[in-house]
This record gives structure tokens, sequence and C-alpha cells, in this order.
């Protein structure tokens, strides 16, 4: 059933609502986009996007694989969003982009409350890695999945002229082992395994990308899971991409896949398991390259080699728990292997992080997602309360993945960036926001990059990748970007 609002009072309607979004990606333009085209039809609002980067889209631009522009697609709406209301508005609604601005740091989140009546933080939550605790887990040849993304994505913070992200020597590697089997995992193996030329000259990666992988020398990726295969983090149609690459497959162990129960299954496990039966049982590729998707493993070490590479990874092998309660557990055994691999790429999760100022302004930040309640921020006071007592920090909203934490594909993002939506509209309604003082002070913001320029940007980018038959030529530095913005 569909909202309701109550109607906005005179006072109100004197002046536009102004609202913060900060962050750029799905959660950030998807939340807009419901608060722009839900609100009543007697309200106004002014809207200001906060990004970090010179650049839109978030994770977006940043994260999806470039073997996937489709799901780039989600960018339409921030584009019409700014087309729609950018500029001068549309007589109701107004917004700006503002990128380049770091909230936290370029602005503070006081300033943000002295400015603005609704305050929406959708920043993501990709700022660091989950890390393992064993042996060898800090040598340089074991590599977050994260940074690996960022690097063949361009993503200007791998790009710095000081402190340049150094990518694995891919050129001098034979096998990777990759620990975890989530899309992103996915992701990865497809850049090592296709062919450079063949499938990734034509999209948006990174040109330093494309030209390390075309001196690639990877033979062999393993995908690396500690459960099994219903346990699996990858989607059907990742999985799928990957088998239908021209590269040869090493089938699973036949005594996994007699082991399930395939009639007790539901649609989605029934298509992955006959997916991964399927090319288990299909003849093997001609192909140099190979991969192998393999289960019940847990990496206990990683054994150091020559020229700062690994040599190899010691894994404990697991079994089901067999425990009622918790159908998925897995436990240990007494058994270890170790496989060869020069590299190993952890593909185990994001962390996120506090903004500066979250302990002053009264809200925390921890178990990876800043503390709300359907995407209302609460206060501090709400520590130690059940939800029955929550306090609320009046006018502060979470969205994206810093709402619940690092999971969950766009098309997720969007519905719950809905929610979120609906309930400032349904604040602003009640009259329970940010009152602002007539005389706040405007922010001033020296470096601020609007929406005219960024689309210099696009502009440039789209033609040098047209040039290039490319989709897209990244400009990864962000001085270049700015040089191409002015």
């Amino acid at each position: 059933m569909q909202r309701r609002y109550l109607s906005y009072t005179t006072r109100l309607l004197s002046k536009p609502l102004k609202v913060a979004i900060v962050g750029t990606g799905p959660g950030g333009f998807y939340t807009a986009h419901h608060l722009l085209n839900k609100s009543s039809p007697d309200v106004k609002l002014d809207l200001d996007f906060f990004e970090k980067l010179p650049t839109p889209y978030g994770l977006s631009r940043y994260g999806v694989a470039p073997d996937h522009p489709e799901v780039k697609n989600c960018e339409d709406h921030m584009n019409a969003i700014m087309e729609d209301f950018g500029g001068d508005g549309n007589g109701r609604h107004k917004v700006r982009f503002l990128g380049n601005v770091e909230i936290g740091k370029d602005v503070s989140l006081k300033d943000l409350e002295k400015n603005y009546n609704s305050i929406v933080l959708a920043y993501g939550c990709t700022s660091a890695d989950n890390k393992l605790n064993i042996p060898g887990a800090d040598l340089p040849a074991v590599v977050p999945a994260r940074q690996f993304v960022n690097w063949y994505n361009g993503h200007p913070d791998y790009y710095a002229e000081t402190n340049k992200y150094i990518p694995p020597p891919l050129d001098k590697i034979k096998t990777v082992s990759i620990i975890g089997n989530g899309n992103v995992a996915l992701d990865v193996a497809r850049i090592l395994l296709a062919d450079p030329k063949e499938h990734w000259s034509k999209t948006d990666i990174s040109t330093e990308a494309q030209e390390l992988l075309e001196r690639s020398t990877v033979e062999h990726v393993r995908i690396v899971a500690r459960r099994g295969i219903l346990e699996s983090a990858f989607s059907n149609k990742e999985i799928r991409e990957l088998f239908e690459l021209p590269v040869k497959f090493i089938p699973l162990d036949k005594e996994l896949l007699d082991k399930l129960d395939v009639k007790k299954l539901g649609r989605v496990d029934k298509r992955r398991v006959s997916i991964i039966e399927k090319y288990s049982n299909a003849p093997p590729k001609e192909s140099a390259r190979s991969w192998s998707l393999e289960y019940y493993k847990s990496p206990v070490e990683f054994i150091t080699g020559e020229n700062s590479l690994l040599k190899a990874t010691k894994f404990v092998k697991n079994k089901p728990a067999d425990d009622a309660l918790l159908p998925h557990k897995v436990v240990a055994t007494d058994e270890h292997v170790t496989e060869d691999n020069e590299l190993a790429i952890l593909s185990i999760g994001y962390q996120g992080s506090p903004l500066d100022g979250f302990e002053e302004l009264g809200i925390w930040y921890d178990g990876n997602k800043l503390h709300n309640k359907n995407g209302r921020v609460l206060s501090t006071e709400s520590k130690g309360r059940d939800e029955h007592n929550a306090v609320f920090k009046p006018g502060w909203y979470a969205a994206g993945w810093i709402k619940n934490g690092p999971k969950g594909a766009i098309a997720t993002t969007m519905m719950d960036s809905f929610d979120t939506a609906d309930n400032i509209l349904e604040d602003l309604a009640n009259d329970k926001y940010i009152k602002l003082a007539d005389d706040q002070a405007q922010l001033e913001l020296p470096n601020a990059i609007d929406w005219a320029q960024w689309k210099k940007l696009n502009d440039y980018e789209l033609q040098r990748g047209e040039e290039l038959g490319k989709l897209r030529y990244k400009v990864c530095n962000k001085n270049e970007m700015l040089d191409k913005m002015y």
C-alpha cells in the first residue's frame, strides 16, 4: 500500500526545504530520485549532492566490472536527476552536484547540520578490507580484492602521483588463488582469465590495467570457498558468465555434487547445481588457461617465495558441522593441503568507516554500518535500549551500504534507498526535520566541481574512448581529471 503524507504547512512552503546527500553512488542517487519524484506537489526541495571525488556514480563507476556496462545503466537515474532538476531547477526542485568535496574534512558534519533540513549519508562502505589473521596474511603478494578492483577500474585514489598503487606483477605469475567466491571474486577471475584484447580492450577498463593484462603470464586461477556449493556467494548469472569464457574448467570432485539432494532444493539452488553439473560434464575447452571451483577449504598460512611473491598457500579441509540449528556451518578437520601459487587475492568482504565528527554529532558507527532504524540514524542515546525506545537524530538518514553494511546488489540498494526516502518524506510532512536559522552562514566550497564541469570530463572520456575503439577512456589521475574540467 502506498504511503500517504500529511500536507506541508504554509510556513514550510515559504522557502524550499534543503536536503544534502553525501555520496553519489546508487544509494545516494536512488534516494534522491525517490525524494524528487514522490514528494508532495506542494513542496519544493533544494537538494545538494556532495561527492568526495570529482566524478559521480560511486560504486557503479569504480566497482562494477568493465564488461558489465548494462549494470552501469543505473547511472541514467543520476543523469536524469541533473537534467530534470539541475541548473535553475524545474520551477519546483533544484539540484546541485558538488564534487571534489570531502565531508568531515572540507565541510564538517556540524556545518551540514547548520545548512540543511535533512541529511542523507550514502557514502558507501568500501574504505578498507576484511582481513585474515593467519601467518603470511601481510605479505605483499596477498592482495585485497577491493584494491585490485579499484586499480583496474581506474579509481583516482590508486592513480595518485604520490603513493601510487603498485598492482601485482601479473607478468611474473602463473597461479592465483582467490579466497572467497562472491561476485567480486568472479569479476577478478574474469579479469585474470579472459583474453585481454578480445574481451577487455573495448571496455572502460583502465589502460594501465589493459597493458599489464596483455603481458600477463597467469595460467590457472582457483576460486576457494570455506563452505559448500549451496553456500556459494556468487549469483547464477555470474558463474554462468565465467563458465562461458573460452577457458578450461577443471571439473569439481564428483562426490561434492553426488551428495546433494537436488529434489529438496529451491529453484535458485537447483539452477546453480545444474549449471555446475553441466559444465563439469562438458568436454574440456582447448585453452592455455584454466580455473577451478574449490570448496570446503580455508587458508591457514601463506608461504613466502622469491621476489616478493608467494610459494604456496596451505589450506585446512573443512566439513559440514551436522548441526541442525546451523545447517550451513562448517568445521575444520585435521587434514591439510598445500597448493602452489604466486599470488593470493582476498575477496572476503569490505569494511566501512565513520566520518570525522560522528562522535561530536552524537551518532555512532560499528558492526560495519552507521546505526539506524529503517534509514533513520540513531542517536548515541539509543545505545543499550531496545528498538521500541530508540532515540533518533532528527534530520539524519542513511542509505546504501553504509546503512546495512557492504552487501547486496544494486537492485537491492535501489529498493532499500526508496525505503529511506519514504521515511524522509514522512518526517518532513510531520515537521520532523532540522530547523535552520534564518541567518545561517553559507558553506564556502572554493574547490567544488559542478555538473557542467563533470560533463566536460565525461565528453572527453567518451570521445577519446571512441577514438580508441573503447566504450570509454577513463581518466584515472585526479589532477588530470581536474585539468579536463576547467
